[in-house]
């Protein structure tokens, strides 16, 4: 199929030969009172991938999530493609199940009456529009929380609302840029690589939402809602703070070593005979088996590989010396002496063979959502189970899909 061109529901089912065996069992739908977040009413302002992330979670988790949408364009991930279903991006799907579509002109009525409405109602209004547009448009933390007092607000930017880079425009790549990440994945001599997803998005999501659940539980106590500010920048700083403390505590760069760990030797991918894998020894007891493993036991005498401070000033050595090794067997080889010896390990899997993993199948982490164009949507479920519940998912929606009826239950006289 030329690139670029939509793939019908149909094509998109038969793409999935190892996906679609491993479909969670959700059973019979649970009661709203079973689900941790039930009675929940989140106003998601957001787009792209960030916010749209977190109300993702809290309606997979039973919070009752309105997603607010530009009149005729919607959330700018719709966009984002191909590939497409049926029109349908695959992007927007993938960060929009569990929530209802209203789509608003935020600048005229009735948009403006039926948000304040929402929101005076709302637990958790949650945006990402650059800092000072909602107090501009009237649908500031201050204005809201004065009709609301109970509201927990959240707002996640690039850079946060304040300082000279606060109007910066911050989506993911920049982040991933100018956080130091690129730079430090990289190995010596190479370019500096951005991760394939967006890692900066996706953690201020992960922020935002336990801030959002901190607020909520402080609520309890004191009955006042809170101001959240969460932004890419410190998210991707916070996250990599080992990486920062290094530099802090001694003024050096962190080291460039590509898919190693810069304080642990041996940690990252080697080359085998017919492909590569990933293996380590992050402790000693560790070291111990895989110098048995690997059949270089001597090793362990060798007062040069004594401890891992020792291996890792001799990084480059050592890892061309176990390379040596494994270069003379095939992955599956390896892979099953390291599994017998209990050391951490594993293959290279594309993402095909990662989705069809026989783990990925026994836990059910591919789920089925209803759609009502596609018929059903497969994505992967939320991470977080607890006792007593399990999720029902509902797929993305179409653009203003709820408006309607939204109206009638938050304007009616």
């Amino acid at each position: 199929m030329p690139a670029g061109v939509g793939r019908s529901a149909r094509d998109y089912a038969q793409l999935q030969p190892l996906v679609n065996r491993s479909v969670r069992d959700n059973g019979p739908v649970k009661e709203n009172n079973e689900a941790p977040l039930a009675g929940l009413l989140v106003v998601d302002l957001t787009r792209a991938v960030a916010g749209p992330f977190a109300t993702m979670l809290l309606g997979d988790m039973g919070a009752r999530v309105i997603k607010v949408e530009e009149e005729g364009t919607g959330d700018e991930t719709r966009q984002w493609g191909p590939p497409f279903v049926e029109g349908i991006s695959t992007y927007f799907l993938s960060m929009n199940r569990n929530k209802e579509s209203v789509a608003l002109n935020l600048k005229r009525e009735p948009g403006r009456s039926l948000l304040a409405a929402m929101a005076a109602k709302a637990d958790v209004v949650i945006e990402n529009f650059r800092p000072g547009v909602m107090e501009r448009l009237g649908f500031g933390y201050e204005a809201l929380s004065g009709r609301n007092p109970r509201l927990v607000y959240a707002s996640i930017s690039g850079f946060g609302q304040t300082g000279p880079d606060r109007l910066r425009p911050g989506y993911d790549l920049v982040l991933q840029a100018m956080s130091g990440l690129m730079d430090v994945s990289r190995a010596e001599g190479e370019a500096p690589v951005k991760v394939a997803f967006p890692v900066a998005d996706i953690l201020s999501g992960l922020f935002a939402g336990q801030a959002i659940m901190t607020a909520l539980y402080s609520r309890e106590r004191t009955g006042k809602g809170r101001y959240i500010d969460v932004s890419l920048m410190e998210g991707m700083l916070c996250a990599m703070s080992s990486l920062a403390e290094t530099f802090l505590a001694t003024g050096k760069q962190p080291q460039r070593v590509g898919t190693a760990q810069a304080n642990i030797v041996p940690y990252q991918m080697f080359h085998c005979a017919d492909g590569a894998l990933v293996c380590g020894a992050p402790n000693e007891r560790l070291w111990q088996r895989f110098c048995s493993a690997i059949g270089r036991p001597e090793w362990l005498l060798e007062e040069r590989y004594r401890g891992n401070g020792a291996r890792t000033s001799r990084r480059k050595e050592l890892v061309a010396a176990i390379e040596d090794v494994l270069r003379g067997g095939t992955v599956a080889e390896w892979l099953a002496r390291f599994e017998e010896n209990q050391i951490p390990c594993g293959p290279v899997l594309d993402m095909e063979h990662a989705l069809g993993h026989r783990q990925v199948q026994a836990r059910g982490t591919i789920v089925e959502s209803p759609h009502a164009k596609l018929g059903t949507v497969r994505s992967v479920g939320n991470p977080m189970r607890m006792s007593g519940f399990t999720p029902a998912y509902t797929a993305a929606p179409d653009l203003g899909a709820d408006t309607e009826r939204l109206r009638k239950e938050f304007l009616r006289s």
